[in-house]
Order: C-alpha cells, then structure tokens, then sequence
C-alpha cells in the first residue's frame, strides 16, 4: 500500500510544483485538496496543463485562495485558467502587464495586490464589481476607481500616503480598515464609515492626533502598532461596542485611562511598551467586563507586578 507523504496530513496550503525538490517537500501537487487547505499557491511558472489542473483542484472551493508570487508570471494572462476565481493575491514583483486581470475580474470577492516594480493605475479594477475585501500595498494611482467599489466590507492600503479619507468616502459599506505605512495627517472622515467595526492603524508616522477614535461608534476592535508621535487616546467611554484594543510598540503613551473607559472592553494587549510603569495599569482594577489582559511591557518586573495587581486576568 502506498503511504501518505510525510507533509500531507491536515495542512491548510497546497504548493504547486513538480520539479525533484518541491515533490519530495509537498507530495503530488495535484491530489484532491484537504477540506481544511485555505490557499493553492506556486512561485514558478506553471505550463498550461498544471494551470488547468491546479485550476481544476479549486472548482468549487470558493473558500480557497490562489496565491501567486515570485518569479511565477511577468504577466496575468495566466489568470484565464481561472475562470471563476473568488479570492486571488498577487505578489509579483517583476509584473509588466496587468491586462489578463480582466479574466477574473467578474467573479473576485477578495484580491491583494502587493508591491510591484512598476506601478499600475487602478483602473484595471473597475470591473471587480464583486469584490468585498481588498489590500493594496504602495500602488496609490487612480484611487478613485477603489473609491467607487462601494461593495467593499474590508479595505487594507499600505505605503500610501493621502491627504485624508475622502477619497473613500463612498465606501459606507466598510466593516473592516487597515492603513499601515504611511504619511496621512487627517482621518477625520472616519466617523463617516458608519459600520466600522474593525480599524488598525500601523506606522503612521504623521499623525499624532487620534481624537477622531472617540467618534466610531460602531468600533468593536482597535489595533494601534508603531504610531510613534501619539502621546494620548481620547476616552473610550463613548465607544459602548469596543471589546478588544491593542495597542502594539505605542512608545508615547504613558496612561491608559482613556482604554479603560470602555464600557464594554473585555480583551487588551498592551506590548512593547518599557515606558508603562505598572501604575498604569491599576486604572483596569474593578472593571466590570475585562476578562483578559495581555501586558507585555518589554519590563519582567512589570508584568509581574501587572500580574499581582490584576489576577486571573493579566497573563
């Protein structure tokens, strides 16, 4: 009897290849995909019967993504083997030609598109008129034709920088945000994404003032990361929908009265933060709803102390 492949077993990726070297670390790339795989990717070009066959191996999983990076494709033509593809992401440096794009436009729901050499305009994703989630990484030419995907729940952009929001602000749909990586001053539109309930921020290094924050009133989930210039959060006290706050390497906070205002917060992780004392964390002691708390202070005798202050509820 023939014995599984040792990296078979329960795996939630598919790589597709056939040299000596991806057999031996993969098995058969083109065996019926676990019920538990969330991704069929390949890094190298594939000849027209792999691309049938890997395309094949997806034919109703609208759960799965196809990932495609490295030197697989200078283009996109490849993407007409895919003729229904929900969930794709892109990371193709070296692309020269987004034009077999329009193959799948009609039927994504979700498409990351990572940094590339050259930078496209986005009008290429007029069509996607399906599309539910999308994350752009430094491509920031023609954003008006994101701006009018108002199907949009999820929208992550990274390394770009914009004046403000306005840009997006047909997109009321939004449930989910993420701007990493860049220079935008003002997000005082955000109020407007009247059923944002997932936001965060990482690195955005011209912005100081978050006072906006007290304003997303449909907000349960907040992730600040690396927002060096931030010294103070507005109270949380209006956010009565808040459960859960991380605040990540937020090196200019020094209190956290105004995270413990939230009526509603059950979950904080507070981490990379050597400038809290534990002090700054008595604020928390009574309150009615945190179940756990995360303090990660990059200071041993901190969490320690954070651990004694707060038990059965600081890890």
């Amino acid at each position: 009897m023939t014995q599984p492949h040792p990296a078979v077993g329960t795996v939630r990726r598919r790589f597709i290849g056939t040299d000596a070297a991806s057999l031996a670390a993969h098995g058969d790339p083109f065996r019926p995909l676990e019920p538990e795989c969330r991704v069929v990717q390949f890094a190298q070009p594939l000849t027209p019967d792999e691309l049938r066959r890997a395309s094949a191996l997806m034919a109703g999983r609208g759960d799965v993504e196809l990932y495609v990076y490295g030197r697989a494709s200078r283009d996109l033509d490849f993407l007409q083997a895919f003729p229904d593809l929900r969930n794709l992401h892109l990371a193709l440096y070296d692309l020269e030609d987004v034009g077999g794009f329009q193959a799948v436009a009609g039927s994504l729901e979700t498409f990351t598109f990572a940094n590339t050499k050259r930078r496209f305009p986005l009008g290429f994703l007029a069509g996607a008129r399906r599309l539910r989630r999308l994350v752009l990484a430094g491509h920031d030419r023609e954003l008006q034709t994101v701006g009018g995907l108002t199907g949009l729940r999820e929208l992550g952009i990274s390394g770009i920088t914009l004046p403000d929001l306005s840009v997006f602000e047909r997109l009321t749909m939004l449930t989910t945000l993420r701007v990493f990586l860049g220079s935008t001053r003002d997000l005082g539109l955000l109020p407007q994404f009247g059923r944002l309930e997932d936001l965060w921020l990482m690195r955005i290094t011209g912005l100081a003032d978050l006072g906006v924050l007290a304003e997303l009133e449909s907000l349960a989930v907040l992730r600040l990361d690396w927002m060096r210039n931030v010294t103070a959060l507005p109270s949380f006290a209006p956010l009565a929908r808040l459960t859960e706050v991380t605040l990540d390497t937020m090196k200019g906070l020094t209190d956290l009265r105004a995270v413990a205002a939230a009526p509603a917060l059950r979950r904080l992780v507070v981490a990379n933060t050597p400038q809290l004392t534990a002090e700054a964390f008595a604020c928390l002691q009574g309150h009615p709803s945190l179940a756990q708390l995360f303090a990660h202070t990059g200071r041993a005798k901190v969490n320690a102390a954070v651990k004694a202050m707060l038990p059965g509820v600081a890890a």
